[in-house]
Parts: structure tokens; sequence; C-alpha cells
């Protein structure tokens, strides 16, 4: 049975300008054959509002990280830590799904099953060395793109 694919990958501003970086970074840091990976890499696909939402976040906020989730395992579009803090027992992070037009909610609320994992993704970012610490706590929120950028600007 083939391996499971990493349930978050990063997202770099320069990657931003491919039209599927994923597969490459699947090939690159997981060492898949390039043609598994660019099968693979359609469940990190953004869609609509979410490329322009990782590009305005990574070009306005250099100290966030941003991470793709797996879109197939319903643990929220990205994964964002707040890497200012030196410590990363305690960064801050936050699990969001983005939802057009809704308002902001925080804690998950509006997103279905979009969350149902969440706990995974924040553990796929902790097994990346010195990211965040397992077990670090996290925050849910979900909205249009344009209330969470306000609000991650906050």
């Amino acid at each position: 049975m083939p391996r499971e694919p990493p349930i978050v990958l990063p997202v770099l501003l320069s990657q931003l300008r491919l039209a599927n970086p994923w597969a490459l970074l699947l090939a690159k840091e997981e060492g898949y054959p390039l043609s598994t990976a660019s099968l693979l890499s359609e469940r990190y696909a953004m869609k609509s509002d979410e490329k322009p939402f990782a590009r305005e976040l990574l070009g306005r906020k250099p100290n966030l990280w941003v991470f793709r989730c797996d879109q197939r395992r319903f643990a929220g579009d990205f994964v964002i830590v707040d890497m200012a803090e030196p410590r990363p027992a305690r960064r801050q992070v936050v699990v969001l799904d983005l939802k057009m037009g809704a308002p902001l909610v925080l804690g998950g609320g509006g997103a279905g099953v979009q969350l149902t994992h969440a706990q995974d993704a924040v553990e796929g970012v902790a097994a990346r060395k010195g990211v965040i610490a397992p077990g670090t706590p996290y925050m849910l929120a979900t909205g249009d793109k344009d209330v969470i950028l306000a609000w991650l600007r906050e």
C-alpha cells in the first residue's frame, strides 16, 4: 500500500508564482517519483481565493509561516504559525478554513466537517523540526479571506 502524503506542506511566496508547486515539493521533500507527486499534488491545489490569500499574507506578514493542508483529510485550508516567538512551544498557531463571503468565526463554527482533523494538521507541522512543539495549542478560525487577513494583521 502506498504511503499517505503529508497532511501539510509549507507554502513559500516564491512557490505561488508556479501553477503547481506541490508536485515539485512532494518529489523534493518526500521523495515521491514526479509522476506520483503530480497525481498527489491535486490534494493541495488552491482554488478561488486561497492563492491570493496566501500571497497577500506571506507578502505582508513575513513572521507568519503558512502550511497548506491536504484537502482530502478534513484538516482545514491552512495552518498559520507566528514565528516571531523564538520558543516553538509558545508560538501562536491558527488552523483556518476560508469561506467566501463569511464573517470571521473563531472556534471553527461554520466549517462543517472541514476542520475535523485540524489536530492532525497541527501535529504534521510539529513533526517539522523547530517549527512548533508537539502539543502546541491552536485556534480554529473560519471566514472570508479579507476578514481573516484583517484579523491576522491585528
